[in-house]
C-alpha cells in the first residue's frame, strides 16, 4: 500500500495539494467513508473471507496495532491514527498467547528489543 500511495502522489506531481483518495465524481473533494466501507466488503466477498461480526476496519486496524507491541505506546497511537491512547489500549491492543508467554518466561525482555 505504501509503494502504491507513493507512486500515487509521484504522478499527481502534487503533494500536500491533493487528496490521496479523490472523489471519483470531483477530485477536489475526497473519496467519502462509506465508499471504502462498501469496497472493503467486497474485497472480503471476492477473496472468500468471513468478516468477523460486528467489524469493517477495526479488525484490521486491532490486528495492526496488536502486530506493534512494544513500542512506546504514544508513538503506536500516533502512527495508526489514533488521537488517544485509552482508546488505543481499551479498543485495538489486545493480548495473544504467545506475548502472555514471552511476559511471564522473560520478565526483563522487551518486545521492541526482540527481533
Amino acid at each position: 500500500v505504501r509503494d502504491e500511495l507513493l507512486e500515487a502522489r509521484r504522478q499527481q506531481k502534487a503533494i500536500g495539494t491533493r487528496w490521496v483518495f479523490p472523489s471519483d465524481q470531483d477530485p477536489k473533494l475526497p473519496t467519502k467513508r462509506e465508499l471504502f466501507g462498501q469496497r472493503l466488503r467486497r474485497a472480503y466477498r471476492l477473496a472468500e473471507v468471513v468478516k468477523e461480526p460486528g467489524s469493517l476496519w477495526h479488525a484490521l486496524r486491532r490486528k495492526w496495532a496488536t502486530e506493534r507491541k512494544g513500542y512506546p505506546i504514544n508513538d503506536l497511537a500516533a502512527a495508526g491514527g489514533w488521537r488517544d491512547t485509552p482508546t488505543l489500549l481499551a479498543s485495538y491492543l489486545k493480548t495473544d498467547p504467545e506475548t502472555i508467554e514471552m511476559v511471564v518466561l522473560n520478565p526483563t525482555m522487551r518486545l521492541a528489543s526482540r527481533s
